[in-house]
């Protein structure tokens, strides 16, 4: 993998991967290039997947928390949401 891609942003895969999928969809490249266009799609959705985990794990991590109840018996903000 390239530093380049090392360093990509969610957004600039995702955008990457929306790319790929527009050409593979117009039906205008051959066969070969269709496989490759497909293969580096499949690394684009990889990289988003694995931002995604992250991002749930530290969004995880930050909600588990324990805060303390309202003693007033109120209910918590959001909480039929």
């Amino acid at each position: 993998m390239s530093d380049e891609q090392q360093t990509a942003t969610f957004e600039q895969e995702l955008e990457q991967l929306e790319v790929i999928v527009r050409r593979l969809e117009d039906g205008s490249v051959g066969l070969e290039e269709a496989v490759a266009l497909f293969e580096q799609g499949s690394r684009h959705l990889a990289a988003c997947r694995q931002r995604l985990i992250a991002v749930q794990g530290r969004i995880d991590e930050l909600t588990a928390a324990d805060l303390p109840e309202a003693s007033d018996g109120a209910q918590e903000p959001f909480a039929n949401v």
